[in-house]
């Protein structure tokens, strides 16, 4: 028998993503309540529970919980694919967007962010090729895996493969998408992948629970700031950002980013945007 990791286990739950819709506990009996939409396939930001797939974790997760309590309001939270997160925030089928979402000058054309870490893009490789492929240079002419509908990706890949490649005369990177994460680890573990381009977070756990198999190779010197994503001038978007100042000053970010393994140092608590 073959064991079964905990992200195998998340790679057949992300066929449920686009149809399930979870509720969330609710804290307050009279306050506002929002939707919440999230693509659940970012540990350990938010992600699907092994054990109980119809439940959704993380540190993303554990962060709405505490603000939500705090300011006295309700939420449920709908999944759905990736690509197909912004599009519904910004036609009004739901408020908010908690996915791991990328905080870029072309998103904030049509959307405001509220921030809360600051993250940067690695890229794994399967472990029997770590000695081999140690930066963008090593990945000429190779396929990366990105997801679906992530531009800040594509960007990413696009710079790196004219910086490292082709203007040194050698073939381009050649980026894959996929619509989950999940759905990228078997791709590169089958070796039709030669690595994963994703947060640093995100590979960080999926190394740890495919231990032995992949490793991460390199990292991306540029970084982003991850956010909640608003509607355009949302009525409610300055209750949203006192209750995450106040998250972020009381002790439950630190408290709940240890708990997931995220650096403490990687949170925004002071955020100027």
């Amino acid at each position: 028998m073959t064991e079964t990791t905990p992200f195998k286990k998340l790679m057949t739950a992300s066929a449920l993503l686009a149809a399930a819709v979870t509720a969330a506990p609710a804290f307050a009996a009279d306050g506002d309540s929002y939707t919440i939409a999230t693509s659940a396939d970012f540990p350990p930001l938010s992600y699907r529970d092994s054990e109980d797939t119809s439940k959704i974790i993380g540190f993303e997760m554990d962060m709405i919980e505490a603000m939500s309590e705090h300011g006295g309001w309700d939420y449920e939270l709908k999944t759905s694919a990736f690509n197909g997160l912004l599009p519904s925030l910004k036609s009004g089928r739901v408020d908010m967007v908690v996915s791991d979402i990328y905080n870029t000058a072309e998103r904030r054309k049509s959307v405001d962010f509220i921030n809360y870490i600051e993250n940067g893009f690695a890229v794994m490789v399967r472990a029997e090729d770590a000695d081999s492929l140690t930066s963008y240079d090593d990945m000429c002419g190779k396929n990366i895996g990105i997801l679906t509908g992530s531009a800040p990706e594509m960007d990413a890949v696009t710079a790196a493969s004219e910086k490292h490649c082709e203007s040194q005369g050698k073939p381009a990177i050649q980026p894959k998408s996929y619509p989950s994460v999940a759905q990228e680890i078997p791709q590169l573990a089958n070796g039709r992948l030669s690595g994963i381009l994703e947060t640093l977070t995100t590979l960080a756990y999926a190394q740890s629970q495919n231990e032995g198999k992949f490793e991460i190779a390199f990292r991306d010197p540029n970084t982003t700031k991850v956010g909640i994503a608003l509607r355009k001038n949302s009525e409610f978007a300055d209750d949203i950002k006192q209750d995450m100042a106040w998250y972020m000053s009381s002790g439950k970010a630190d408290e709940n980013a240890k708990k997931w393994d995220i650096p403490v140092e990687a949170l925004i608590k002071n955020d100027s945007e």
